[in-house]
């Protein structure tokens, strides 16, 4: 029994589903009789090229069609050879096993130059006419640019950008399309009533998502779906042939990452490895989701006509509540994690990092934006501490809201770290440290020699809470004063000296001025060297 593909290829123009935009002008050319002698047909798979190309050879071999008529009959010798794919003087040559510059000379350029045997003009269809090699494009171009009479070229690709420019310019171009929602759902229908089989309207849905606008591939789907031998399937019943993944239980994952719930995200993704689910297909199904969410954010209309209408308002809901930036980062994590599943050590742990990762940001960004004001990261100079946030452009005390009480837990928590994570004043002053700076750099060469000559040259700046500003001129010397352990020694002088913390933070102030060099002789005895005459 031949697929369904095979079975129901179009056998006239008036079959070929989704491709109007160029059937009509095939179809014009054809009934006034002219008819180009290089055609490019270029689109993507499973979606007409190589059927139009039989029926442009058919149709313009057909024994029986008269003038001004387009479609072949079908019941003439010609257009049954042809139907039969044993047309003499009909070659299909494909390129993907044949791209050597002989196969080219041998099987087209030298059988181009013979009248036709039967038919009234010899027809070469070449598939996938991006494979062939340089020299065979060279070989062709002459051939393609001045034919005998009595030949036509249609070359068929799915990668047009990989043939040559002059190629491309020899041959009348037809872009093919994908097939819509509408036309693939509409020939399904009528491959079915053909079949005598009832398939539910969801059935036919998961196929065309699935397809990918490609309708060699949503048929051969179906075909799968009527091995099962009913006379009525259900979606309960392609669930065996189809994998899928419950719509609700990815609106419910959805729901529950934006809500900021990661607990009951990683609860629903433990449930569905548990059942056995296609983590992957899941994935994919997610992302399906995610992207009637950007369709309906665009748009203000529900998109995915394959969803139920409970589902489709459910998305809409979804999408109500993400903002596009938001919405576009889940999409990109979305899909960013569904290509880790098949080399992750547990499959489940993507999609379990995806919740959580996106969970706690829901949870951040759930307080509402409009009232708040933006958050300026510079700081205040009224405040003791440099990394402190400031609201700017801050409403008036009046019109604040009052801060919602917090749980008793939490404030005892706060205060008992405060001392941690915030800086306290201290007694010692900015004079202070000033005065004994130079001393506190004295007992540091005794114990590290290496940074004595760029602590004399940072200048002492500020003193914020219990943080030391220094400024220094160079980069270099930046980065080594800011590495954790000659900070520990220098913060333990500090300590020791005025027998409180002290934090040192360096900064670069390129313009600043060194103070000036010393002589050789006391910088070699800081070094532990001495000075060679």
């Amino acid at each position: 029994m031949p697929t369904l593909y095979r079975k129901y290829r179009p056998s006239t123009f008036a079959d070929v589903y989704g491709q109007e935009h160029l059937i009509t002008t095939i179809k014009n050319e054809i009934a006034l009789g002219k008819i180009a002698q290089a055609y490019l047909f270029s689109g993507p798979r499973g979606v007409g090229k190589t059927t139009t190309a039989r029926l442009l050879a058919k149709a313009v071999n057909c024994l029986t069609r008269k003038e001004g008529q387009f479609e072949p009959c079908n019941a003439c010798g010609a257009c049954e050879q042809i139907n039969a794919g044993r047309h003499i003087d009909v070659i299909e040559v494909d390129a993907a096993s044949q791209t050597g510059v002989d196969n080219v000379r041998e099987n087209i350029i030298e059988n181009a130059q013979f009248k036709p045997t039967t038919a009234k003009y010899k027809v070469f269809i070449i598939d996938e006419v991006h494979m062939l090699s340089n020299s065979s494009f060279n070989a062709l171009l002459k051939t393609l640019e001045e034919p005998p009479a009595h030949v036509i070229f249609i070359l068929a690709t799915t990668e047009l950008h990989k043939l040559p420019a002059t190629v491309i310019s020899r041959c009348q171009r037809f872009n093919f399309k994908k097939i819509g929602y509408d036309e693939m759902l509409a020939r399904l229908k009528k491959i079915s009533e053909e079949e005598k089989i009832k398939v539910d309207k969801e059935v036919f849905g998961r196929i065309i998502n699935k397809s990918d606008g490609c309708l060699r591939d949503a048929e051969s789907l179906l075909g799968q779906v009527f091995s099962l031998d009913l006379k009525k399937i259900t979606v309960e019943d392609a669930q065996m042939i189809l994998p899928s993944s419950n719509v609700e239980s990815i609106i419910e994952f959805l729901e529950a990452i934006t809500q900021g719930d990661g607990a009951r995200a990683l609860k629903l993704i433990n449930t569905l490895t548990e059942e056995g689910i296609n983590l992957d297909q899941f994935a994919y199904d997610t992302i399906e989701v995610l992207h009637a969410c950007l369709i309906t954010k665009a748009t203000l209309t529900p998109a995915g006509q394959d969803y139920s209408e409970e589902s489709l308002k459910k998305i809409k809901k979804i999408a109500g509540t993400l903002s596009v930036p938001r919405l576009i980062t889940l999409i990109d994590r979305a899909l960013a994690r569904r290509l880790e599943i098949k080399t992750a050590p547990l499959p489940q742990l993507p999609l379990e990092l995806l919740a959580m990762e996106f969970s706690d940001a829901a949870a951040d960004a759930n307080p509402p934006t409009s009232n708040v004001s933006p958050i300026s990261y510079l700081p205040s100079p009224a405040d003791p501490s440099p990394f402190t946030l400031h609201p700017t452009n801050s409403p008036a005390p009046a019109e604040v809201e009052p801060a919602k009480p917090t749980h008793r837990f939490t404030e005892t928590i706060k205060n008992a770290i405060a001392h941690i994570t915030h800086d306290q004043p201290i007694k010692t002053t900015l004079a202070e440290i000033k005065g004994k700076w130079n001393e506190v750099v004295t007992k540091i060469s005794a114990t590290a020699p290496s940074l004595t000559f760029m602590l004399k040259m940072c200048v002492v700046k500020d003193l914020v809470g219990n943080e030391l500003f220094v400024t220094i001129p160079f980069s270099l010397h930046k980065e080594k004063l800011d590495e954790r352990k000659n900070k520990n020694v220098i913060e333990g002088f500090l300590e020791t000296f005025f027998s409180e913390k002290i934090r040192l933070v360096c900064e670069l102030v390129p313009e600043a001025t060194p103070p000036e060099p010393e002589d050789l002789s006391s910088l070699a005895v800081q070094f532990g060297g001495e000075v060679m005459n």
